[in-house]
């Protein structure tokens, strides 16, 4: 054989074999939080509860400017501390941290884990607060749009903005959050100016391999209306809504190698998984989707794997400017594509206990151990088996 088309096959051989091999990696994170502040009420109700509109006498409450005079009237005629959490239900816990300039309290959170995700060749957070310095505040959560930044240099690459707090800045926080994180290199997914531009998906290319990314939400606090959600001629999040996610996988399956799926879903504070999410998350993975991230309990769930496809149920938090006693260690999920195949599901365990979750960190020692531990047992019930092997839970996918 000629050697110039001998040295033609041996190139074109290896050229197919590497890009055969290549393999592209995403990291996953949960629910990421810097607003770092405890609000107390601005207004006090002479009701039991502050979510409920009657007095137990049967006549619509009172509402009172947040004041010493209005909280000794409560205190005096009522027996009840409004500023108390049991009364209004902020029971956050400060992290109690003082910082010198804006850039060293917003890179704060991530200098210990920011290596991992950066590591990664595709970084995906939950952004649980709005990103703005002039929408007014209606809800838990608003940070400063420098956070983007931060979130940047961090190595994140892909953010949902799909979850309960989407409008806690209102709609003109909703569209700057998305604004200043695009205006960063950052894709945002999840919500949009009408409901065309929120289902759009992202697709990222790495080495050949291409990846959609889309995010929904079960609702936008006060999730007892729909006034959260996207509309063809109102800015929003993206429903949780089976027909649309279906909709959505069939425009951009012929387009890309792999389909992820956000959703922020589940109950708060729960680690059983609903019967009916699993047979939700059935349903997308046989419409074509192949991974689904879930946030939203706050707590880590065990995962599964579904006919060959990744169903992370819960990450937990990731980054948080408050705590609470019953938040656990949580976990990043790393994933690795091939061109024909998802090969395997890493489960990284990472800090998130009290003041841990405000600069988490990789686990190690038995204190992985432990954490891993727990995340197999949940696993086994949903037919999946975590590999434990230094500090890091394995699952190898087959199919």
């Amino acid at each position: 054989m000629n050697k110039f088309i001998y040295g033609i096959i041996l190139t074109t051989f290896f050229t197919i074999h590497s890009i055969s091999a290549q393999e592209v990696t995403l990291i996953a994170g949960g629910d990421v939080e810097w607003s770092r502040m405890i609000n107390k009420p601005k207004y006090y109700y002479d009701s039991d509860k502050a979510s409920e509109k009657m007095r137990k006498d049967g006549w619509r409450r009172l509402s009172f400017i947040a004041s010493d005079e209005s909280k000794s009237h409560m205190i005096n005629t009522y027996g009840v501390d409004p500023d108390s959490p049991k009364k209004h239900h902020i029971k956050s816990i400060p992290l109690n941290l003082e910082f010198s300039t804006v850039e060293e309290e917003y890179a704060h959170p991530f200098l210990k884990i920011a290596p991992i995700l950066k590591k990664a060749d595709i970084a995906f957070i939950n952004l649980e607060t709005p990103l703005s310095d002039t929408a007014r505040q209606i809800g838990a959560f608003k940070t400063s749009t420098a956070f983007a930044k931060a979130i940047k240099d961090a190595g994140v690459d892909v953010v949902s903005t799909a979850n309960n707090h989407s409008l806690d800045a209102e709609g003109v926080g909703l569209i700057e959050t998305k604004e200043v994180l695009l205006a960063n290199k950052i894709e945002v997914i999840g919500t949009g100016f009408n409901l065309e531009d929120a289902r759009k998906p992202v697709i990222i290319e790495k080495d050949n391999i291409k990846i959609a990314f889309l995010a929904y939400t079960y609702g936008v606090n006060p999730t007892r209306t729909d006034i959260g959600f996207a509309f063809h001629n109102r800015s929003g999040a993206m429903p949780l809504d089976p027909f649309l996610i279906k909709e959505d996988i069939k425009r951009v399956r012929q387009q890309v190698d792999y389909i992820v799926l956000s959703f922020h879903w589940g109950l708060e504070n729960k680690q059983e998984i609903h019967p009916a999410s699993i047979e939700f998350a059935h349903d997308m993975i046989d419409s074509g989707a192949d991974v689904i991230l879930g946030h939203h309990p706050h707590v880590p769930r065990g995962i599964e794997i579904y006919n060959g496809k990744p169903i992370v149920y819960s990450m937990g938090n990731l980054i948080f400017g408050h705590t609470h006693t019953n938040w656990k260690d949580n976990f990043l999920a790393r994933i690795t594509f091939s061109k024909k195949k998802i090969c395997k599901l890493e489960i990284v365990p990472v800090a998130g206990k009290m003041q841990d979750i405000g600069q988490p960190f990789v686990l190690d020692g038995d204190r992985a151990k432990e954490f891993l531990e727990e995340i197999k047992t949940q696993s086994e019930p949903l037919n999946t088996t975590l590999t434990i092997k230094k500090n890091i839970g394995t699952v190898r996918i087959k199919k």
